[in-house]
């Protein structure tokens, strides 16, 4: 417990010495993954499925076999949510693509936008593409310093690259702004505590090395933490909790009924979020011999709900 506390600190320190740059908002301000949304995104102390890779990738220690999920959506006819992600051992990679669309560009005189050259500028727009991988392990298999470290403490590294195309409503200009950083990563699995089972820690140091071309000045993958717990009680209830300094508090219950007639597995969740002011999710997952169907519906604060549907395949 005194190594986690430990972790947490040194977590908070990085923080604050970040500074006050500007955050840079890509694609990983979106969650990933239908059942971690279902969760209410509160997946780094949890991180048991490929998506592992994106809330904490520690958790591919703790996978074997191989595992892919695809993701498609499209709201309002206008903007494209995609995203791939596969795990296959300890090792995990992934991709994600959102585009919102085009919007028409004017001024405050509702006159269309120009540029600097005196072009007319009819339509702007902000799309954002990212590549991820990452791999897992246990830290007492690590050469020479492996003993030093309590059993079932996983240590996960993942590396993204970040493209975005944006628009400065200042410059009337279009920006291509490309990034890559690194986030080390946490999870030591507890074990059991009377009725408690399958307790986890996760710590996820995010953008801890990270660098950006084309951004404004100041602007930059902003440093941060994320602190999940998980658990299982009475071997068919999982509840996590995940704070984030970025995008705060999340929490997810997922019920789950084994052999069920034909279906190997069923899972219904619910979960709770604050990025963006009080969010609820709730979700519903399927497995069927090598196929996996998970959908969640999550309620926003200020717009329309959206449906999320995914399937993935376990080989």
């Amino acid at each position: 417990m005194r190594r986690t506390l430990w972790l947490l600190g040194l977590a908070v320190m990085i923080c604050a010495l970040s500074g006050q740059a500007r955050p840079l908002v890509t694609v990983f301000d979106i969650g990933a993954g239908v059942r971690p949304v279902g969760l209410g995104e509160a997946f780094a102390g949890l991180a048991d499925d490929e998506y592992a890779l994106f809330y904490n990738p520690a958790g591919l220690a703790t996978l074997s076999g191989g595992r892919a999920s695809i993701l498609y959506q499209s709201h309002f006819g206008a903007s494209t949510y995609l995203s791939a992600f596969g795990s296959f051992g300890n090792f995990g990679g992934g991709l994600i693509f959102f585009d919102f669309g085009q919007v028409p560009c004017l001024t405050a005189q509702n006159r269309p936008c120009e540029d600097s050259e005196g072009k007319t500028i009819s339509s702007f727009g902000y799309s954002s593409f990212a590549l991820t991988a990452g791999w897992g392990t246990m830290m007492r298999s690590l050469p020479f310093v492996g003993s030093f470290f309590p059993e079932r403490l996983a240590l996960g590294l993942r590396i993204k690259f970040v493209s975005i195309t944006s628009f400065d409503p200042v410059q009337f200009q279009v920006l291509t702004i490309t990034g890559i950083a690194l986030d080390p990563s946490f999870l030591w699995e507890l074990g059991a505590f009377g009725p408690v089972k399958g307790v986890r820690v996760g710590l996820v140091l995010e953008h801890l090395l990270g660098l950006a071309f084309g951004a404004s000045e100041g602007e930059n993958f902003p440093i941060g933490a994320r602190v999940g717990v998980s658990a299982r009680v009475l071997d068919v209830v999982t509840l996590s909790t995940d704070f984030s300094l970025y995008d705060g508090f999340h929490l997810g219950a997922e019920y789950t009924l084994t052999k069920l007639g034909p279906l190997d597995k069923l899972s219904i969740r619910a979960g709770l979020l604050t990025r963006t002011g009080l969010g609820l999710s709730v979700g519903l997952g399927i497995v069927f011999r090598v196929l996996q169907i998970d959908y969640a519906f999550l309620f926003h604060p200020d717009f329309a709900g959206s449906h999320w549907l995914s399937a993935a395949f376990r080989f």
